[in-house]
């Protein structure tokens, strides 16, 4: 299935080496507004085609399958294109900013019969589900908490005024939409909704959200999720119940290591060599190859639960967009 890569950053760099890596997906092309910038990942990874323009590539009947990794604020609107000329689409996280835009793009891809994907590294990892089969064990959950703290090496600049998409709010950017949302997605794709959200963020003189903590509550037990792009930390999750816990290295997004301890047995270490990003990639391309568009719409639930906090938490924390 021939695809074409949207954006030129440091995701599309690091994810077209794992591309290369499935028995079903070829990027072909590569769409940037900038034909430098453009022409660079194409001759970096070898690519056929370059585009600096949206309609034309999407009026190009070889491309099957677009690959959505521009800014936050344009995920919503490129996908909707996209679907609308029949091609399917892997959109880059934060699927949308609201729920409702969410519902609109699940509901055009039914209509269709189009592979919807939210790239997602979490719910791919193969230790995530034995994460979930151990839950049980730990008895009654008491805590969960998640701290993602990268610094940006965007921070510095931002500080001096000049402001990158990534922590520019008018792009929806922050340390909530493109930090937290792992700790989010690994907490909503265990649990479920949760009964209230609570954000209490750190905020840069132009309104975005350089950390913050994020305070989800479900019955019984209480999820904190930390997230910072204004400064680092000791990353990881742990899921902690009264009769054992659950630690997972080195964060939300990459479930490379998880000991599991079980009070009265020894404790369980399972690691993993491959990236995040490789099983995400083997994960969509298994589910292309099987042909059914329905195992990917019922990973959008989820999707759609990680939204709703999103804009949940938005509105509590009082950031403006």
């Amino acid at each position: 299935m021939n695809f074409c890569v949207i954006g030129t950053g440091a995701i599309t760099k690091s994810m077209l080496p794992e591309f290369r890596k499935s028995p079903i997906l070829r990027c072909t092309a590569v769409c940037s507004r900038s034909e430098e910038s453009g022409r660079a990942i194409a001759e970096a990874f070898g690519l056929e085609k370059i585009y600096t323009s949206l309609e034309t590539m999407l009026a190009d009947p070889e491309i099957e399958l677009v690959y959505v990794a521009s800014p936050n604020a344009l995920h919503y609107a490129q996908t909707k294109a996209c679907l609308m000329v029949g091609k399917h689409v892997i959109c880059e996280k934060p699927f949308t900013p609201t729920l409702a835009q969410a519902r609109e793009l699940i509901s055009l891809a039914k209509e269709r019969n189009l592979f919807l994907f939210e790239a997602i590294t979490t719910a791919r990892h193969p230790h995530y589900e034995v994460i979930r089969r151990s839950i049980p064990e730990l008895g009654q959950l008491k805590l969960a908490l998640g701290t993602f703290c990268q610094y940006s090496s965007r921070y510095p600049a931002l500080l001096q005024g000049k402001v990158a998409p990534v922590l520019d709010p008018a792009f929806k950017g922050g340390a909530l939409m493109d930090i937290n949302l792992y700790n989010i997605h690994f907490m909503v794709g265990l649990f479920g909704a949760p009964r209230d959200v609570h954000y209490f963020p750190n905020l840069h003189s132009n309104g975005v959200d350089t950390s913050g903590v994020l305070v989800l509550e479900y019955p019984g037990f209480t999820c904190q999720c930390v997230g910072a792009k204004d400064s680092a930390a000791d990353n990881g999750v742990q899921i902690i119940g009264d009769g054992g816990s659950i630690h997972v290295t080195p964060s939300a997004s990459n479930l490379q290591q998880v000991r599991i301890c079980i009070r009265g047995k020894e404790p369980q270490v399972l690691a993993v060599e491959e990236g995040p990003w490789y099983h995400e990639v083997q994960h969509i391309s298994r589910i292309l190859a099987q042909g059914d568009p329905q195992v990917c719409y019922a990973d959008l639930e989820t999707t759609c639960r990680v939204v709703d906090v999103l804009e949940k938490a938005r509105k509590d924390g009082g950031l403006n967009f």
